[in-house]
C-alpha cells in the first residue's frame, strides 16, 4: 500500500499536468470547446428567424462610403469596386445566407423638409437589394454613416436638435420603407449604425447628469423608425425590424436606460449590437496612447471575457424573448496580427453567436473576401478556418 501511494501521487501529478497542457493547447488552437454550454433560446417567430438567417457578412466601405462637403465618395470612393450580381452569388456559394448592406444616404439627399433621396441612388440600392433577395438570401438595409462624423453626416446632430433630426430621420425612413413596401419578407430594415451622443461620456463622470438625455434621444429615434416603417404599409406592417443598441455596444445597450421601442405586431423586433472586443486586438494596428497593440488572442482569459460579454446580452435580451443580431464583428486585417489568432477570434465569436441563437454578420471591407472578378472573390485563411471549425 505504501508503495502504491508513493508512486500514485507523482503519477497523478503527471496526468494532471498533461491534462492542463492539453487544455491550454486546445484553447490556443482555436477550439470552440472552450466556450460554455448554453440553454436553448426562447421560441418565437423572431428567434426562429435568427436560426434561418444563419451566418451573414457585410459588404462594407461601398454603398456606405461618404465624403465631405467638398468631395463626394459615391460607391467606389473608399477603394472598392461596385457591387456586382456575381459577387452576391459568390458570397452565397461560400455559405453566407444573410448580407448586411450598409448604405449612407447623406450624399444623395435633398434639403428639408422633404429630404428627398435622389432617384439614381434609390435605384442603385434597389438593384443590389434585388440581387440579394433573388439569391434567396436575407438582406439587412440601414442608415449607416448618416450617423457618422463626416461633415455630411447628420444623425448625431440630434444631440443638439432632437426634434429636427427626428423629423429628418422619419422623412428618410418614410421614403425607404415606401420604396420597398412590396419587397420580400427577407428584407430587414435596420434603424441606424453605431449611434450615441457626446453629451454623455461613460469615462467622464462630469457628464453623468445628461446620460438619461442621451439614451432618451436614441430611444426616441428607434421608436420613430418603428412607427414610420409600420405606417408605410404593404409588407412593412409586419416586416422584421432591427433596432440599434446604444453605440451598438453590449455593455451600453444592456444599461437599463436603453429601451426597446413599442410595436404593434408581436415578436417582430430584433436588437442590433456589434462586437470588437478587445479593441486593442480587433482595432489597433500599432500602439496608441489609449492602448498597446495586441497581436495574439486565444488564452483562457480571452475566452472568459468573450463568454461574459455574451452572457450579458443573453440575460438582458435573449432570455426575455428579444432576439439579437450581431451586425458587425471582425479583426483588422493587419500584418501585426497573428493570422491564427484572427482565425481563433472569428471562429469563437461566430460560434458563441450560433450557440445563443444570434445571427453573426461579419464585417468585411474587401480584405477577407476579395472583390472584383480578377480576384475570383478569394477568401482569407482566417475565414476558411472559421467555416471549417464552427459547429452548427
Amino acid at each position: 500500500m505504501k508503495y502504491l501511494f508513493k508512486n500514485f501521487f507523482p503519477a497523478m501529478l503527471l496526468v494532471a499536468a498533461a491534462l492542463l497542457i492539453l487544455a491550454l493547447v486546445s484553447v490556443s488552437c482555436g477550439t470552440t470547446d472552450a466556450l460554455p454550454a448554453v440553454e436553448p433560446v426562447p421560441d418565437n417567430p423572431a428567434t426562429a428567424l435568427m436560426r434561418d438567417m444563419g451566418i451573414g457578412i457585410n459588404i462594407g466601405n461601398t454603398l456606405d462610403s461618404i465624403g465631405t462637403n467638398t468631395w463626394l465618395a459615391g460607391e467606389t470612393g473608399w477603394g472598392n469596386p461596385k457591387i456586382t450580381k456575381e459577387f452576391i452569388a459568390a458570397l452565397k456559394k461560400y455559405g453566407y445566407t444573410t448580407i448586411r448592406l450598409p448604405v449612407t444616404w447623406a450624399e444623395n439627399m435633398g434639403p428639408g423638409p422633404n429630404y428627398a433621396i435622389a432617384e439614381t441612388w434609390m435605384k442603385r440600392v434597389e438593384e443590389v437589394v434585388k440581387w440579394i433577395l433573388d439569391e434567396d438570401m436575407y438582406c439587412i438595409l440601414n442608415l449607416h454613416h448618416d450617423g457618422g462624423e463626416s461633415d455630411k453626416s447628420w444623425i448625431l446632430k440630434a444631440g443638439d436638435d432632437p426634434i429636427g433630426v427626428t423629423k429628418q430621420f422619419s422623412a428618410v425612413w418614410k421614403q425607404i420603407a415606401a420604396r420597398f413596401s412590396g419587397a420580400s419578407d427577407k428584407l430587414i430594415f435596420e434603424a441606424m449604425n453605431e449611434v450615441g451622443f457626446k453629451m454623455w461620456n461613460q469615462w467622464d463622470s462630469s457628464t453623468n447628469g445628461r446620460k438619461g438625455e442621451a439614451y432618451n434621444i436614441l430611444n426616441g429615434l428607434n421608436q420613430a423608425f418603428v412607427n414610420t416603417v409600420r405606417a408605410a404599409g404593404g409588407k412593412n406592417a409586419s416586416r422584421f425590424l432591427l433596432v440599434s443598441g446604444y453605440y451598438t455596444d453590449i455593455d451600453l445597450t444592456c444599461d437599463p436606460l436603453f429601451r426597446m421601442p413599442g410595436d404593434t405586431p408581436k415578436d417582430r423586433l430584433i436588437l442590433s449590437v456589434h462586437y470588437y472586443t478587445p479593441a486593442v486586438f480587433c482595432i489597433l494596428e500599432k500602439d496608441e496612447s489609449w492602448g498597446k497593440n495586441q497581436t495574439d488572442w486565444g488564452a483562457r482569459a480571452d475566452y472568459v471575457e468573450l463568454s461574459d460579454q455574451f452572457a450579458k446580452i443573453r440575460k438582458r435580451f435573449i432570455d426575455k424573448g428579444i432576439p439579437v443580431i450581431l451586425g458587425e464583428y471582425g479583426v483588422t486585417f493587419s500584418k501585426t496580427k497573428i493570422e491564427a489568432a484572427r482565425s481563433r477570434w472569428i471562429t469563437a465569436v461566430t460560434q458563441i453567436c450560433l450557440n445563443n441563437g444570434i445571427c453573426p454578420v461579419f464585417w468585411d471591407t474587401g480584405n477577407d473576401i476579395k472583390r472584383g472578378p480578377e480576384s475570383s472573390y478569394a477568401m482569407s485563411g482566417a475565414l476558411k478556418e472559421t467555416w471549417a471549425n464552427i459547429k452548427r
